[in-house]
């Protein structure tokens, strides 16, 4: 009778759920997990540190709508991957987190003082939707089918096995071990009720001015053409959050892009608003009063896989409870049912009108800037001029992100990866190669800071070895701008701001890299040129004007936020 190892039935497990990819710094714990997947096919990508492997994780998720697994060794491997999880955690992203451990649980109890031990379980759970610790080698099956259940169930978010070293070499007898289709165990949310349905589309039918407004969980549930095709019915005016950029393509005669800044007349004039996938938190002012109409006179329909999210900062009209792209399929079937198709509202498609341009007017406000060093508006405008259509753009960075939503229109869903929810630094070059990996034949493009970039720099050997094409443009100042700025005007100092001049070019070259080096806004566009064509990872560090980067359009709105009284 064939005997496997914890290690081999790991990897079944894995493959019963479609990974063909894992993320993790090999050592001697994990090495039945790794040699067994590479006899399976599953390709193993080794980061520099293992933060990064949970944020290529992420990003392999974002950019494709499938999950996939990060692991970390024992004790320091696993404390190194709390912040990536940390992360996924708030962004609601999906990832399984595997930490090796040195003994089993049943020997943790005695106080030894035992080497690169730690509480991981406990460390881990406030961050997952699922944390266990795996005592036998037979029962890997049935925790990892726990794990990628509750990981996707509901509103999305990141689980962690924990499987100790003597559970992995552990053998048995093939025949006892039984890995399950996720057709028999895992279950989508469905449609919501019928009658809340029914009940949603009368109030839209009956609104004035209906509202859009379109959360990331349109982008998780791959719901874009159920919002168009809800918009189009109703000619509503479609905003989306940060996150859920491109949810529908910016260029849309109804879009009016993101909800930004706040207390805008769309905001204040809608009648109802349909939020789909969406808590409507700080960065939408719980879409309370001053920056929205109150609840007496706007009425709000609000659809989420997760009953807890709805009708937490806000009363709600109309519960919609159910998977976001069902949800809006059968609402709009139920709006057919209503009356035909409606003309885009008049003063909804002038106010997209008027959003689109006030954006192209702030971009071609740069966009003949000369100067050395480069205006950073100049920078993000040339960068999005010469995105290809279909290009996956990561954003990392404080007032480099600003900057990127004056000039990006993003035409495509999962088209752009960012912490929108949490502002996690350092994200951007471990999201750029992951989502690389999950769309091989996608552009991918990183627009960081500096100081951003110099949390993951060292990734770059990665991708040298690992051979992902990224193309990674540092919008660099020198300092940490978007302090620098918030430190000068209300704490009245920019101690500690300033960093020292890293020529970034040469250290990306070192590593592997093509990499380009610019001071001067003639020289931007043929270097970005160049990076696009180079064929491997490629770095443009194009040093601009400090002063002119610590204020970005935007940034009041930003630092308002951190101000206002929302007890």
């Amino acid at each position: 009778m064939a005997r496997i190892d914890g290690g081999e039935i790991l990897v079944r497990a894995l493959r019963a759920e479609e990974v063909d990819t894992i993320f993790s710094i090999s050592d001697i714990a994990s090495s039945p997990i790794v040699r067994s997947a590479d006899a399976a096919g599953i390709r193993h990508v080794g980061p520099r540190h293992e933060s990064a492997a949970v944020h290529m994780a992420d990003a392999w998720a974002r950019s494709s709508g499938r999950m996939t697994v990060a692991i970390g060794a024992a004790g320091p491997g696993v404390a190194n991957m709390v912040p990536g999880v940390m992360c996924a955690w708030v962004e609601g992203i999906p990832l399984l987190a595997i930490g090796t451990q040195r003994v089993r649980r049943s020997m943790h109890a005695l106080r030894r003082g035992r080497f690169q031990f730690g509480p991981q379980v406990e460390v881990m759970r406030p961050v997952t939707k699922f944390a266990a610790s795996v005592e036998e080698a037979r029962r890997i099956p049935e925790f990892v089918r726990e794990a990628f259940r509750l990981a996707l169930a509901g509103r999305p978010g990141p689980a962690f096995l924990e499987i100790p070293a003597d559970v992995l070499l552990e053998e048995v007898d093939e025949e006892e071990i039984v890995v399950l289709d996720p057709a028999v165990y895992r279950f989508a949310p469905g449609a919501p009720d019928p009658e809340a349905v029914e009940a949603a589309a009368e109030l839209l039918t009956m609104a004035r001015r209906p509202l859009l407004l379109a959360g990331s969980g349109v982008h998780r549930a791959d719901a874009s053409e159920e919002l168009l095709a809800v918009a189009e019915h109703l000619g509503a005016l479609v905003m989306t959050t940060a996150p859920a950029r491109g949810a529908i393509s910016e260029d849309h005669p109804l879009s009016a892009g993101m909800a930004f800044p706040w207390g805008t007349s769309a905001h204040l004039e809608s009648d109802v608003i349909l939020a789909v996938g969406t808590q409507a938190g700080e960065s939408l002012q719980y879409l309370s009063p001053p920056a929205w109409a109150g609840p007496a006179s706007q009425r709000l329909v609000h659809l989420d896989s997760d009953p807890t999210r709805i009708g937490v900062n806000r009363p709600v009209d109309v519960a919609l409870v159910g998977d976001a792209r069902a949800g809006l399929a059968a609402l709009a079937k139920a709006l057919e049912h209503q009356g035909p198709a409606r003309e885009p509202d008049p003063a909804a498609a002038a106010y997209a009108a008027e959003a689109r341009a006030f954006r192209r007017m702030l971009a071609d406000s740069y966009a003949d800037v000369e100067g050395s060093p480069v205006h950073p508006g100049r920078l993000a405008v040339e960068l999005a001029s010469l995105l290809p259509e279909d290009a996956i753009v990561c954003m990392d960075g404080g007032n480099t992100g600003l900057w990127a939503n004056l000039a990006l229109t993003v035409r495509r869903p999962r088209s752009l990866m960012w912490t929108g929810h949490y502002g996690h630094l350092g994200t951007g070059l471990p999201y750029a190669m992951g989502a690389k990996l999950a769309n091989p034949a996608r552009p991918v493009v990183l627009f960081t800071g500096d100081g951003a970039f110099g949390f993951n720099l060292q990734e770059l050997e990665t991708a040298s070895r690992e051979g992902i094409d990224v193309v990674v443009v540092i919008n660099c100042d020198y300092a940490w701008g978007m302090e620098e700025v918030y430190m000068e005007k209300v704490a009245g100092t920019t101690v500690g701001v300033k960093t020292s001049t890293v020529r970034y070019d040469q250290v990306a070259r070192a590593l592997g890299c093509h990499a380009e080096y610019v001071d001067d806004s003639a020289d931007v566009r043929g270097a970005i040129e160049r990076a696009l064509a180079a064929g491997g990872p490629a770095v443009v560090q194009v040093v601009v004007d400090d002063r002119e980067n610590i204020n970005p359009p935007g940034l009041d709105d930003f630092t308002a936020m951190y101000h206002a009284d929302n007890t």
